[in-house]
């Protein structure tokens, strides 16, 4: 009898023990697929372009619109992409993201990319062609350092 109280109290002892919670699950981890200059050519080039594009034909539609702000935000969130631990330059080196300068050209690209974006909003082509002076600035300040010079 005593065993059959022991065990009973066991169990309930058991049953009103708090379940153990449930590891989170991993966050998704991404590797980078191509090089620097892949995703500089894929991503961050023909976008530009797009954007540069509406000084000579502005958008004609809302979807036009649509479609040059959506370049704006895809260069800006491009540079997430270029900063991705593992990114390699079409040489094999790793990208300088830890570099001062590739910090702050690297900010300077969300920044033009993001005014960029609100003169879009805008659809005021004036406004627009000064957000590009600052996209033209960003873009040729990191050129001139990384890749207009042979890097070591």
């Amino acid at each position: 009898m005593r065993i059959v109280v022991l065990l009973f109290l066991a169990g309930a002892a058991v049953a009103q023990a708090p379940a153990p919670k449930a590891a989170a699950p991993p966050a998704f981890q991404a590797k980078p697929v191509g090089t620097l200059k892949q995703v500089m050519r894929s991503i961050l080039l023909p976008n530009s372009d797009a954007i540069f594009n509406v000084s000579q034909t502005p958008p004609k539609n809302d979807d036009q619109w649509a479609a040059v702000e959506n370049s704006a935000i895809a260069i800006a969130e491009a540079a997430a992409l270029i900063n991705m631990p593992g990114r390699l330059r079409s040489d094999g080196k790793p990208v300088p993201m830890r570099r001062a300068d590739w910090i702050k050209y690297s900010q300077g690209l969300v920044a033009a990319a993001t005014a960029s974006y609100k003169a879009i909003q805008s659809k005021n082509t004036d406004m627009i062609d000064m957000a590009n002076d600052g996209l033209t600035e960003a873009c040729d300040a990191c050129h001139r350092v990384y890749r207009d010079v042979p890097q070591k």
